[in-house]
C-alpha cells in the first residue's frame, strides 16, 4: 500500500513539474510566434523591462528587446536577409522553480540571404521569471550550433 501511495505521489509531482515547465515556456512561444508573424509588440510583451540579450551580431549584447530588435532589423538589411522564420525544437534543459526558470531550446532559422534560401541551427538559453502577469523572459542568449 505504501508503494502505491508513493508511486501516486511521485506521478503527481512529475505531472506538476511538467505543467510548470509548460507554463514557463509560454513567453518563449509568445516571443517566437509573434516574431514569426511580425508582431513586435506581442514579442516585446513576452519580456521583462530591460531584458539583457546576447546574440551573434554586433554589438553582441543589448539591455532591452527594443534595442536588440532595432539592431537585428538593421543587420538583416545590411546583410540582405529576409523572410526570417524561427522554429523551436523541444527544450533540452528545463529547470523550473516557483519563481524562476531556465530553458535551453534548440532551434532552426529559415530565411533568405540575398534572395536565396538559407538555414541556420542555433540554441537559445532563456532565464525566465514569474511576475504578477505570469512568466516573462528575464534574459536570453542565442548561439549558432
Amino acid at each position: 500500500m505504501k508503494a502505491i501511495a508513493l508511486a501516486v505521489t511521485a506521478a503527481g509531482l512529475l505531472a506538476n513539474g511538467a505543467a510548470l515547465a509548460d507554463d514557463a515556456m509560454t513567453p518563449v512561444h509568445q516571443f517566437v510566434d509573434a516574431l514569426n508573424k511580425g508582431d513586435v509588440k506581442t514579442a516585446a510583451a513576452a519580456h521583462v523591462s530591460g531584458t539583457p540579450i546576447v546574440d551573434e551580431f554586433a554589438p553582441y549584447r543589448w539591455s532591452s528587446f527594443d534595442a536588440w530588435l532595432k539592431d537585428f532589423m538593421a543587420d538583416c538589411k545590411k546583410n540582405k536577409v529576409s523572410d526570417v522564420h524561427l522554429t523551436l525544437l523541444p527544450a533540452t534543459t528545463s529547470t523550473v522553480g516557483a519563481a524562476d526558470a531556465y530553458e535551453v531550446v534548440p532551434n532552426v532559422i529559415d530565411a533568405k540571404h540575398d534572395g536565396k534560401p538559407a538555414q541556420e541551427k542555433g540554441i537559445f538559453a532563456f532565464a525566465l521569471t514569474k511576475t504578477a502577469k505570469g512568466w516573462r523572459i528575464a534574459s536570453w542568449a542565442w548561439a549558432k550550433q
